[in-house]
This record gives C-alpha cells, sequence and structure tokens, in this order.
C-alpha cells in the first residue's frame, strides 16, 4: 500500500484502509472500497487529506462506469451544439434555461445502472450508428421536451426513452446497418419497438418510459407500428423521440444535411409527425450554430452570424469567400429568411 494526496485519488483506485472523520470518529469508508467521484468527493468535504490506496496503477472500474463518463461528455457535447450557454448563440433567452436543465437532467440518467447497463450493449454491438443514434437522439429530445415546457420529472422519462428506444434492435444486430431490407427482413425489423418495451419492463424501468420505446415508430395518421396509433393517442414523448430520431437518422444514415432533414419534417407534419414538436424543435433549436464556416448552395462560404432573428435553419450568414474561394473584396451579410432560394449546402 502507498499514501497519497486525495487531490490525487482517482476513480476505480481501491481504499487500502478504514477511514474515520476527525471530528465524530465516524466510519466514512471501510478498507477495501472501490472509490468512485462520490466517495472521493466525500473524503475531502471531511478534510482528509491523505489515504492509503492499494496500488496506485490498478484500478478497478466497471464497463457501466466507463460508460457513464462517455454518455455525460457526449451529451452534454451535443446539448451545448444545439442550445449553447451564450445568450445571442440560441434562438431565445429560455433555450439557455432549457439547455442548463437538460444537462441536470443527463446527470441523472447516467446514475441509473440499469440504463447504463443497456447502453454499453448498444456500444459493444454497434457503436457507430445504434450507441451514437441513441446519444444524439436523446440530447435533442430533452431539448424538444424542455422548450415544449414540460418539467424536469417529464424531460427524464423522455430521455431514458429517446436513449433506450431503438434498444430492441441488440436482439437483430445483423439490421442495424441494412440500407436495403427483403419483406421478411422489414417484418423482423418492425418487431423492435416491441423487443424494446419488454427488455426495459422487465428490467422494472418505469411504465412511462417503456411505453415511449413501445410507440416511438407510430405515425400522426394512423400508419406506424406496432399499434397503429394516431394522433394524440401516440404518447407526446413517443411523438417527440420519432421526430427527434427521424431527424438525426436522416442526417446520418441518410446523409441529408439539416435544412433538407428540416423540409423532409416539414412536409411531413400533421401527417407522419405531430407538427406542434416539429414547430418546437424548429422554433428553438439552433440547428446551424452561431460561428459556424458553412458553404451555401451558391457555393459562397460564410460564418453564421446571427440564429436569432429567423426561425428554422434560415440564420443570417456574413460572406468571406465567394464561389471560387476566393476573398470578397467587401463582405456581405445574406440573411436566408429572406433569400428564400439560398440554403446553407454543408458545414465546413
Amino acid at each position: 500500500m502507498i499514501r497519497i494526496y486525495t487531490d490525487e485519488l482517482i476513480q476505480g483506485m481501491v481504499l487500502g484502509d478504514s477511514i474515520y472523520c476527525k471530528q465524530t470518529g465516524k466510519l466514512l469508508l471501510v478498507g477495501g472500497t472501490i472509490l468512485s467521484e462520490a466517495t472521493i468527493r466525500l473524503l475531502k468535504q471531511n478534510g482528509i487529506s491523505t489515504v492509503k490506496i492499494v496500488d496506485r496503477y490498478t484500478l478497478f472500474v466497471k464497463p457501466t462506469e466507463t460508460i457513464s463518463k462517455e454518455l455525460k461528455q457526449a451529451l452534454d457535447l451535443e446539448i451545448i451544439k444545439h442550445a449553447p450557454d451564450s445568450l445571442e448563440a440560441n434562438t431565445s433567452d429560455n433555450m439557455v434555461h432549457v439547455s442548463k436543465i437538460a444537462r441536470e437532467v443527463v446527470s441523472k440518467l447516467i446514475e441509473d445502472e440499469i440504463i447504463l447497463n443497456f447502453c454499453t450493449e448498444m456500444k459493444i454491438l454497434n457503436n457507430e450508428y445504434l450507441f451514437k443514434h441513441s446519444v444524439n437522439t436523446c440530447a435533442i429530445s430533452l431539448l424538444v421536451a424542455g422548450a415544449m415546457g414540460l418539467g424536469k420529472n417529464q424531460m427524464y422519462i423522455i430521455g431514458a426513452g429517446a436513449l433506450l428506444h431503438d434498444i430492441g434492435l441488440c436482439e437483430m444486430p445483423f439490421l442495424i446497418d441494412l440500407h436495403e431490407m427483403t419483406s421478411q427482413q422489414t417484418l423482423l425489423w418492425q418487431q423492435h419497438p416491441t423487443y424494446g418495451y419488454h427488455f426495459t419492463k422487465e428490467k422494472a424501468l418505469s411504465p412511462e418510459i417503456t411505453e415511449i420505446i413501445h410507440y416511438h415508430h407510430e405515425k400522426w395518421n394512423g400508419s406506424g407500428f406496432p399499434e397503429k396509433l394516431k394522433g394524440n393517442n401516440i404518447p407526446l414523448g413517443s411523438r417527440i423521440v420519432a421526430v427527434c430520431g427521424e431527424y438525426d437518422k436522416l442526417l446520418v444514415f441518410g446523409k441529408y444535411q439539416p435544412y433538407q432533414a428540416i423540409e423532409y419534417l416539414y412536409g411531413s407534419g400533421g401527417y407522419l409527425f405531430d407538427i406542434d414538436v416539429i414547430n418546437a424543435f424548429t422554433n428553438n433549436l439552433a440547428v446551424y450554430p452561431l460561428g459556424s464556416l458553412v458553404r451555401l448552395t451558391t457555393k459562397e462560404v460564410g460564418v453564421v452570424v446571427n440564429v436569432r432573428k429567423n426561425l428554422g435553419p434560415r440564420p443570417i450568414v456574413r460572406v468571406y469567400f465567394n464561389r471560387v474561394n476566393r476573398p470578397l473584396s467587401e463582405v456581405k451579410d445574406v440573411d436566408l429568411g429572406i433569400e428564400n432560394t439560398i440554403f446553407i449546402e454543408e458545414v465546413l
């Protein structure tokens, strides 16, 4: 055993000796405890400056602890991307508050061992599509739920449902990356919401969470699956996850540009998706973050300088380079809310 300063402790180190409170003599931690962020914080709060540990260079970290850290970082980054901390970078002042609440919900989500176990399974099985898609859908769903005025408890339920909405695909991994399916494969794939519902129900997740998973492929017009629910009969959480999941799928799987994905959602509003959810998404999330270097469909290149003036993917872009990448003698602002035939072609 060696003695080190508590400031040098790392999650996963093993405590060598039992630790007692200096003031009360009360046992704080028993020897052999695998240190976590919470237990390290406890030691510092009680003025413990040094402790003995078993081996400085061997950590005992469970896979879920690794996933917890990655989830926290990935979800926070995705949330801040669409709703930054600065007022001017958001579509409204309210979204700064929503972003903060969303990140508080993330901190709570990553404390749930059942959720972490499911996320570990997804990451091991398919990191590039299944896991990352689930993370992106969760982050966007939290922001949309907050933008719609839902409280922290409801945001937690929707965030958990979004994070695990495709967990049923773990039962059919060979279908995850397929761009084209046979009729038999399609029928099997359409069972994944039901598989996910039963998986999460067996682990005693709340009925509200399992319900979101079960119905996330229902459509506003009743053409979805598995129950062909229609309109407001579809739980709100499922409607939110349906829109946010579709948006991310179009970007990642369909290789759409954000404006193309938004146009698709607009065209499907009131038909396949809840138009109120779509409006909450497009009116409140910064689809193109402030300061992004972008290329327009005119081939000109500039920087997004205002996301407040216009709704949806129509910011003001300050153009610095012409269509052949030559610097302009005089920069110009292109207001995409006015120039309706010009779009952002790509983020550079």
